[in-house]
């Protein structure tokens, strides 16, 4: 649950609504819509059965050379670097980036995954093999404002048809 929980949990940078708004200072400073994620962040899983506890997240995020860095704490432990990189702007007004996480508990950091922001809406993808059969993976995070997130972890094996395994909501901790 850890590894889609950090990535689902990304958010800093300024107003969602004025990145949304002006394409043009998104393609001046890609990492602008980066910033959100810096700070605090409670996260409350969806459940069908009973109201989850809140998971605590901390992302201490700077830019360092070309990349945008996230040192990530999850309940009062570090477990993860994300490190982005931004690849260029989308036809459609976005932004495209890598992004990888680093984790502290395991061996190997994996491929790149992907990560296309456009307005409020941010879908991170990746692709995995498993025993020959290719699994395509998504977390969507949709914003309403700077302050709270709904998102969906997803799975597909066409890259078409989706499944939610997980769901939840972020709000900025005060």
């Amino acid at each position: 649950m850890v590894p889609a929980l950090i990535l689902s949990l990304f958010t800093l940078w300024t107003p969602v609504t004025a990145v949304a708004a002006n394409a043009a200072d998104l393609a001046n400073d890609p990492y602008a819509p980066l910033r959100l994620y810096d700070g605090k962040w409670d996260v409350i899983m969806a459940s069908s059965d009973r109201a989850a506890d809140p998971v605590h997240l901390e992302n201490h995020c700077a830019k360092v050379g070309e990349f945008f860095a996230c040192d990530q704490v999850v309940n009062g432990k570090n477990t993860a670097l994300v490190v982005f990189l931004p690849v260029g702007p989308l036809e459609n007004g976005g932004y495209a980036y890598r992004n990888q996480a680093l984790w502290m508990e395991r061996s190997g950091s994996g491929g790149w995954g992907n990560l296309e922001i456009v307005g409020d809406r941010w879908v991170y993808s990746s692709e995995e093999n498993d025993s020959g059969k290719k699994i395509y993976h998504r977390t969507v995070n949709v914003f309403s404002g700077n302050d709270k997130i709904h998102f969906e972890v997803q799975r597909s094996d066409d890259g078409a048809k989706w499944t939610t395994t997980m769901s939840g909501d972020e709000a900025r901790a005060k």
